[in-house]
């Protein structure tokens, strides 16, 4: 049902999705919370009745989250602490473009798309087997560029990442969602593209939402192998372009590095689509702390055992792996001022950015131990 700026959708017997068109927050409650929403918004409820209702100091914690999600003032905007590993230098709203796009571009993020890409793969891995000596050659040529070649590549990874992003906007688009932005961030410090295709909480269907956070990857899958077959052809016909089989291994990486699933890169809105859990990242931290700090509790989480401990394993990971990827962002920094001959900097950066990752590790076991102390018990309901 539509109210003012809530879009309030089932998605199951005992969930459901509230949707703040104002400020583009997303929330899953279940049918207690959504049933007490309808009273704070003093319209009658189309939830079961015979729900248990929640208790006072629930309902006084809940009210609160209400207001800060901007629930209940449809002139509210949610205010957003700044997140230093997130910063957004320019967005747009692409969905008048997405309109326009071509049936036959968003037939490809189908099942057809999947099945091209098998093709051209079986393509690739039988030009491989009967031509190593030849990709080994071209393979070590890659090594020796000259600083215009690495300059033209850059621009072809910039252009390749604007169409990864497209990747998520189309299928997102093509399955019903709408894009409230993209454009470009700083993602620990690195400068990236971003798509919000935060819309796929709307959608019931896992397939859907599986589709929408795969599509990117595919796309610099798609245009790696397309560049890799560019480079054959060539080379048979006696033109030799070390470059398109560099821009092929460098696509693959770029794919292996976006399925990490412990930050929230495309890999980790796959292992959301595939675990069945929404919120992964927030439930399986609060699993993993409460294992660790009430091992009663964490008996009465209302889930299998197999499920529960992937959750607690997830959750410590996570927590484990924030700081690792700080290293690997100050790492590449510092690669990058070397290889300019700045290494007079390097002290002065890895200086700020510890300063950075000491501040954003804070704030993140802050957050998190808020949670775990005032909203465990509603958010691990909902597993």
């Amino acid at each position: 049902m539509q109210y003012n700026h809530l879009e309030i959708v089932k998605i199951e017997a005992d969930l459901y999705t509230v949707k703040n068109t104002n400020n583009k927050c997303y929330v899953k409650l279940g049918a207690r919370e959504t049933n007490y929403l309808f009273t704070c918004l003093g319209l009658e409820s189309e939830v079961d009745e015979s729900v248990e209702e929640l208790n006072t100091q629930e309902k006084v914690e809940l009210y609160g989250k209400f207001d800060e999600w901007g629930f209940l003032n449809s002139d509210s905007e949610e205010k957003k602490k700044t997140d230093i590993t997130k910063i957004t230098i320019c967005n747009f709203n692409p969905n008048e473009f997405l309109e326009k796009v071509p049936k036959f571009i968003k037939g490809l993020f189908s099942i057809k798309g999947a099945i091209l890409l098998l093709v051209l793969t079986i393509c690739v891995f039988t030009i491989i087997s009967k031509n190593a000596e030849m990709i080994y050659q071209g393979t070590v040529d890659c090594m020796h560029f000259s600083i215009d070649k690495y300059i033209i590549f850059y621009f072809m990874m910039i252009i390749t990442t604007m169409f990864h992003e497209f990747g998520h906007a189309i299928t997102c688009f093509r399955h019903g969602g709408k894009i409230s932005s993209m454009g470009i961030m700083l993602f620990f410090f690195m400068p990236c593209f971003f798509c919000d295709v935060s819309d796929i909480y709307m959608f019931n269907n896992r397939t859907k939402s599986f589709s929408v956070a795969v599509a990117g990857i595919s796309v610099n899958y798609a245009f790696g192998t397309i560049g890799f077959l560019a480079y054959y052809i060539l080379k048979t016909l006696g033109y030799d372009i070390p470059l398109l089989l560099f821009y092929y291994y460098a696509n693959i990486g770029f794919v292996a590095f976006n399925l990490i699933p412990f930050v929230k890169l495309d890999g980790y809105w796959i292992a959301t689509a595939l675990f069945g859990v929404d919120n992964l990242m927030d439930k399986s931290i609060l699993t993993f702390l409460t294992g660790l700090f009430s091992h009663k509790e964490y008996q009465e989480i209302e889930c299998n055992s197999k499920k529960k401990v992937m959750l607690f394993i997830y959750g410590f990971i996570v927590l484990a792996f924030r700081p690792f990827f700080w290293v690997i962002s100050v790492h590449s920094i510092c690669d990058f001022l070397a290889s300019k001959n700045l290494d007079s900097a390097c002290g002065f950066i890895v200086g700020f950015v510890l300063i950075a990752v000491i501040k954003d590790v804070v704030t993140l076991l802050k957050k998190y131990i808020d949670m775990y102390r005032s909203h465990r018990n509603r958010i691990l309901r909902m597993i």
